[in-house]
C-alpha cells in the first residue's frame, strides 16, 4: 500500500468510514435512551431505592401524590422530553425534600434508570454511567407509541 492510499483510507475513516464515523476532536455521539442505555440490574437497584426514598411522595405508579409531580406518563414526558439526563439526576439529588442531598449520584442514576424503565424505555447491555459527560449529552425521550 502506498502513502496516497493509506492517507485516503485514514481520511475516509475519520470523516465517516465504517468503524470511525467522526472527525478527530469531535465528541462521540451519545447513546440514546431509545436504544437501551441502562441494565436490568441497575433498574432493579433503582426500584429498591425508589421504594425506600420516593414511594411516599410519588406513589407506586409514579403518578405523584398531593403536590409531588408524576415521574411517569404524559405530563412527565412533556415536561422532560429532550432534557439532558443530567438535569433529571440533578433534580433527584435534591430529593427527598426533607433530606436533600442524602442520595449519592450513583443512587440517583439508579433511580433514574428505574424511571426510564417505568416510562417504557428499553433495557440495554451496559449500565448508565454517572458521569456528567454521558448524562449531559443523553436526553430523555418518549418511546414511540406513547
Amino acid at each position: 500500500m502506498n502513502i496516497r492510499s493509506l492517507t485516503l483510507l485514514v481520511g475516509a475513516c475519520l470523516v465517516g468510514g465504517a468503524g470511525a464515523p467522526r472527525v478527530l476532536g469531535q465528541p462521540a455521539e451519545a447513546p440514546s435512551v431509545l436504544a437501551g442505555a441502562y441494565t436490568e440490574e441497575q433498574a432493579l437497584r433503582g426500584r429498591a431505592l425508589y421504594y425506600e426514598h420516593c414511594l411516599l411522595c410519588h406513589g407506586e405508579t409514579m403518578a405523584g401524590v398531593d403536590k409531588a409531580p408524576p415521574l411517569a406518563g404524559p405530563q412527565f414526558g412533556s415536561t422532560w422530553k429532550d432534557a439532558p439526563l443530567a438535569a433529571l439526576v440533578a433534580r433527584i439529588l435534591t430529593m427527598p425534600p426533607e433530606k436533600p442531598g442524602s442520595l449519592s449520584r450513583e443512587e440517583s442514576v439508579d433511580i433514574l434508570t428505574y424511571m426510564l424503565w417505568y416510562n417504557g424505555l428499553p433495557l440495554g447491555d451496559v449500565p448508565l454511567g454517572a458521569g456528567q459527560d454521558v448524562l449531559g449529552r443523553m436526553t430523555f425521550q418518549i418511546p414511540s407509541g406513547e
